[in-house]
C-alpha cells in the first residue's frame, strides 16, 4: 500500500540570498501517525502559506564604519547542547541486527518507485514513503547503544551526531533501490534542531563550495519526531518549479532529495521541544 501526505509551499516574492543569513520525546503513538495519513489522504491539495492551494507532490553584517557580529542564538527550554541525546536507553535494549534493519517490509512507498524516482530527478526532492514504528524503535536502540563517530555544531542551535561505516546497517531498506540508481551508502547522522530565537539556516547544497557538484549525492531524511514548519522543517527550492516547499509530516516520514544539487535549509525551531531528523546519504558510484 501507499500513503499520502501534505506539502507546504512557502510564499516568497524572490529567492533569499543565503550570503545574508547565518549558515549553519521521541515517544509517538501509531494512532497519531494514522490520523496524519488519513487527513492527507482525504484530498490531494495542501494549503499554502498565503491562503491559496497547491497541488500536492504524491549575520554578520558590514555597515559603513565597522564590522559587527550579531548575538548568538539562544537554545531555549533548558536543553544542554553538549549532553543532548535524542533517544533514551531502555531496559533490555540490544543492538539490532542488520537483518532487522534491512527488512523491506518496514518501509511503505508513497507511490510507484519509478514515478517517485522521476519526480526526484525532475524537482530534486520527493516524499518517498514511511518506515514502520517497529523499525523506528530498533533505530532508537541502535543510536542509544552505538557510539557516534563525531559530533558537529551547525550553529549553536543545531547539533549533528554522525555515524560513518557503522551506520551502513541503517540504509538497508533502500539499499537495493539505491543500487539500481548506482549509488552506495556514504554516511548517516542525527540532526537536532533545538528551540531557538535564532535565524533560519542559510540556503546551501551539501557540497564543499555550495555549488552543484558532479559528485552526485542522494540523501534520505527520516523524521525521528513529528516535523512542522514551526519546529524546524527543512525547506527546499525545487529545481524545475523554482518554488520553495517543505514537507511537514509525522514521525517515520522519509523524504529523498538530491543534496548535491537541490538548495535547502533548516527553518528555525520556534516550538518548545527539539526537532530530530536522521540523514542517510548515498554517493554516486565511481
Amino acid at each position: 500500500g501507499y500513503f499520502a501526505m501534505g506539502l507546504h509551499v512557502h510564499s516568497s516574492s524572490k529567492p533569499v540570498d543565503s550570503s545574508a543569513q547565518n549558515s549553519s520525546s521521541c515517544e509517538h503513538v501509531e494512532s497519531h501517525k494514522a490520523e496524519c495519513m488519513q487527513q492527507s489522504a482525504s484530498g490531494d491539495q495542501a494549503t499554502t502559506s498565503d491562503g491559496g492551494t497547491a497541488k500536492m507532490l504524491a549575520g554578520m553584517r558590514m555597515d559603513d564604519l565597522f564590522f559587527q557580529e550579531p548575538p548568538a542564538p539562544v537554545i531555549q527550554g533548558g536543553y544542554d547542547f553538549d549532553q543532548w541525546q535524542w533517544c533514551k536507553k531502555r531496559e533490555s535494549q540490544q543492538v539490532p541486527s542488520a537483518e532487522e534493519l534491512s527488512d523491506p517490509a518496514s518501509f511503505v512507498w508513497a507511490g510507484e518507485a519509478p514515478e517517485l524516482q522521476r519526480k526526484l530527478f525532475e524537482e530534486g526532492v520527493v516524499v518517498l514513503g514511511m518506515v514502520s514504528e517497529k523499525w523506528m524503535l530498533r533505530l532508537e536502540d541502535f543510536c542509544a547503544l552505538t557510539d557516534y563517530n563525531d559530533v558537529l555544531s551547525l550553529g549553536c542551535e543545531r547539533r549533528e551526531d554522525g555515524f560513518s561505516a557503522c551506520g551502513e546497517v541503517l540504509a538497508g531498506p533502500w539499499k537495493e533501490w539505491m543500487g539500481e540508481l548506482k549509488h552506495s551508502y556514504g554516511y548517516a547522522s542525527v540532526i537536532t534542531a533545538f528551540p531557538t530565537d535564532g535565524d533560519d539556516q542559510g540556503w546551501h547544497r551539501d557540497t564543499p563550495d555550495n555549488k552543484e557538484s558532479s559528485d552526485h549525492q542522494i540523501t534520505l531524511m527520516i523524521y525521528l519526531t513529528d516535523v512542522r514548519v514551526s519546529n524546524g522543517a527543512t525547506q527546499f527550492r525545487r529545481v524545475k518549479s523554482k518554488d520553495e516547499v517543505s514537507f511537514p509530516g509525522p514521525r517515520g516520514t522519509v523524504v529523498a532529495f538530491e543534496s548535491s544539487r537541490t538548495q535547502h535549509r533548516g527553518l528555525a525551531n520556534r516550538e518548545g521541544s527539539p526537532r530530530v531528523l536522521m540523514y542517510i546519504a548515498f554517493d554516486e558510484d565511481d
